[in-house]
Order: C-alpha cells, then sequence, then structure tokens
C-alpha cells in the first residue's frame, strides 16, 4: 500500500519519540534551499553573526546566508566528508567575529553522527542546523540517524518523489517556527506543475542501439581537442541565480505533498538500495576510481551513488559529452580543504533514483566502464 513501509526502517531515527512528528513542526517551502534560509535567519545569522559551513557544498547550500549579507566561514572535512573537529576551535579562534550557525551535511543519503558536533555548538553557543537535503526527511517518515541534534532542520523531498518541488524546515521546538510565513502557489502554477510531472514521465531514455555506439563516440573523443568547461574563479558577494528573493517565502505545490504522502515508500527505498548496490558492484574492480562509501548502511534510503575517479580531465567530460548524467559540485568557495579540493573535481554524483529502468541503469553502467577504461595521452 502507498505510504506504508516496514516501520522498523524510521523507528528510533529520534530517541524518545515516535513517528511521525506533529506536522505543526514543519513549514513548507518550495526548495530546500529556502528552507535553509528561514534556518539561518531564525538562528541570526546576517551581517553581524556568520555562518559555518562545510568546505564541500553545493552553492545552494550558501546562497541564503549570502541573502542575508553573512559572512560565510568554511570548515574542513575528513574524506567521509565527517567535520575536522579538531580544527573548529582553532577556525573559531581565528575567525574572531560572532558565529550564529553551524550547518551540518548527511551527503548522499547516509547519516553522519553529529552527537559530538552538538556539544561543540553548545558549548560555544551556535545553533547547530542540520542539511537533510540527501536524506529522506518528511513529515511523515524520517530516515533513521537524522534530524536528531539540529535546532532547524532542512530537507528536500522532491529529490526523492516524482514531484515538481518541496522543501521543508522542521525544528523540535514548534514555537521557534511561529514567526515562519510562506504564501501558497495559485491554481495557474499548481496546474503547470502537474503538466511538468507528465512531462518528466513521458521523458525518453537510452535504447539498445546507443549501447551499441558507444565504443565509436569515445573512439571519436579520443583523437578530438578536449572540450573543457570554463574554469574560471570570480569574487561575487550576493547569492547565485538559483537563489531568488521571489521563490524564498513560496511554498510547496499541493500536488507535490500529495505526491510525496501517496507514494511507496518501501519501494521507494527498495529500488534506490538496489541501483546503489548495482553501481558499487560495477565500480568494483574498475580501474581508474574508487567508490566514495562501497557498503550501504541498513535502511539507509540513498540519494546519490558518489565516486571518485582519477582523471576528471577528460574522463568526466567524456562522460559528459556522451549524455551520461553525472553531476559534480564544481562550482564552490575557495577554500584550505584538500579534500574540498580534490572532490570538486574528482567527486561524481551519479544517479539511483528509483525510476531508473534496467536499461537506463545499464546504459550508464556501460558508458562509465568503457569511459574509465579508455586511456588518453594527455593523462600522466
Amino acid at each position: 500500500m502507498p505510504n506504508q513501509p516496514d516501520i522498523s526502517i524510521f523507528r528510533g531515527s529520534r530517541p524518545g519519540s515516535s513517528l511521525p512528528i506533529d506536522i505543526g513542526n514543519f513549514r513548507h517551502f518550495t526548495r530546500g534551499r529556502y528552507a535553509l534560509g528561514e534556518a539561518y535567519r531564525l538562528a541570526g545569522v546576517n551581517r553581524d553573526g556568520a555562518l559555518l559551513a562545510p568546505a564541500y557544498h553545493c552553492v545552494t547550500m550558501l546562497d541564503p546566508a549570502m541573502a542575508l549579507g553573512a559572512d560565510i566561514v568554511l570548515y574542513p572535512l575528513q574524506p567521509d566528508l565527517s567535520p575536522v573537529l579538531n580544527k573548529l576551535d582553532e577556525l573559531l579562534a581565528a575567525y574572531g567575529k560572532p558565529v550564529k550557525a553551524f550547518l551540518a551535511t548527511h551527503y548522499f543519503g547516509l547519516a553522519k553522527n553529529f552527537s559530538h558536533l552538538k556539544k561543540w555548538c553548545d558549548r560555544h553557543d551556535i545553533v547547530l542546523i542540520e542539511d537533510c537535503s540527501h536524506t529522506l526527511f518528511t513529515e511523515a517518515f524520517q530516515a533513521a540517524g537524522t534530524g536528531i541534534y539540529g535546532r532547524f532542520v532542512a530537507s528536500s523531498p522532491y529529490k526523492f518523489f516524482a514531484c515538481e518541488d518541496g522543501g521543508l524546515l522542521y525544528s523540535p521546538d514548534a514555537v521557534l517556527l511561529d514567526t515562519v510565513k510562506t504564501r501558497p502557489a495559485g491554481v495557474v502554477e499548481e496546474l503547470r506543475g502537474i503538466k511538468r510531472v507528465i512531462e518528466k514521465c513521458r521523458s525518453n531514455g537510452p535504447t539498445a542501439s546507443d549501447s551499441e555506439l558507444i565504443d565509436a563516440r569515445l573512439a571519436e573523443l579520443n583523437v578530438k581537442p578536449l572540450i573543457e568547461g570554463n574554469n574560471r574563479i570570480t569574487a561575487y558577494d550576493h547569492p547565485s541565480s538559483l537563489y531568488t528573493a521571489e521563490e524564498s517565502g513560496l511554498s510547496s505545490l499541493m500536488g507535490s505533498r500529495c505526491i510525496v504522502r501517496l507514494s511507496s515508500l518501501t519501494e521507494n527505498m527498495k529500488r534506490r538500495r538496489n541501483n546503489y548496490q548495482r553501481w558499487a558492484k560495477a565500480v568494483a574492480e574498475l580501474p581508474n576510481c574508487h567508490a566514495l562509501f562501497p557498503e550501504l548502511p541498513e535502511y539507509c534510503f540513498p540519494y546519490m551513488f558518489p565516486l571518485h575517479i582519477k582523471h576528471a580531465k577528460p574522463h568526466f567530460y567524456w562522460l559528459k559529452q556522451l549524455g551520461t548524467p553525472v553531476w559534480r559540485w564544481d562550482e564552490m568557495v575557495i577554500s584550505g580543504c584538500p579534500i574540498a579540493q580534490d572532490y570538486r573535481l574528482h567527486l561524481l554524483h551519479l544517479a539511483c533514483h528509483q525510476s531508473l529502468t534496467d536499461l537506463q541503469l545499464d546504459w550508464m553502467i556501460t558508458v562509465l566502464q568503457k569511459t574509465l577504461r579508455s586511456p588518453w595521452q594527455g593523462v600522466k
């Protein structure tokens, strides 16, 4: 039945409480970035109060702080993307100004234990904000280990369901959300959202003939000059184009909320886990790469499969030119964190969502394997 998973999967995500959480503890936004913005505002992030954020990040994690005119201080990460705790005091002392909030992220759907981080934040009177945009966190179900320690939690349900939008702001203390108001979308926008969902469902995927062309296309790319993206440093003091003031106070579509409520979480998690594990098996013996998290924890609801590649040039560019749906966070703020510097270009985000067909995933795996096995004379 829809929305009726094995509750043992989710029970215990918040010690001492039962699920679901009261809906009064949530506020709806069109995207998680705007939920983050409200969390920052409530925490006191502004021109006089800075944000501590991870050195490895998507720009939309920082856009809301920039919209508030705040300074952003980046903290270093370990290879598994956990904060380097013994560097935080040093970083705080070096900054010297008030820091109001600390953003802690559960990357790729794998929950982190932020208990020591919570103690550090409490000791320094800093608000801990949990970024659950890569984890399943809705009004009805929260992935185990998430949303436990943050005074505020921001999530992006639309990343896990076939809906047009959806962001959530949660606080265990509902009173903290009393001042958070959003405006509903109009009827026209609701209808447009339904139309876009239908169009996405009709999108075409690769065919068997596409797989037969991979070798020929790789051979062609290998003898041509490498087409790279623009790698430039830009100074800016405003949010990126992905953040707009007009959308910041907009609530998610009612149609999107219905899709979240009616989707089968059990089936979604099963398919995502199977797809993630297929990626892990496919790259286990593959040269020029390694899985960041080859083992998927029990009951984990994965968002993407993170893969570290040895040669971003040419392999990332070839994958893109072959039409592979692959992402990386190559647009980020410069920091002294070596992990962020490395992952910026070398950590790929590979799709494992539940709507992938076997043919689509087979094609993606084949393209990746053939690409990473292809030599290039420019690689030393």
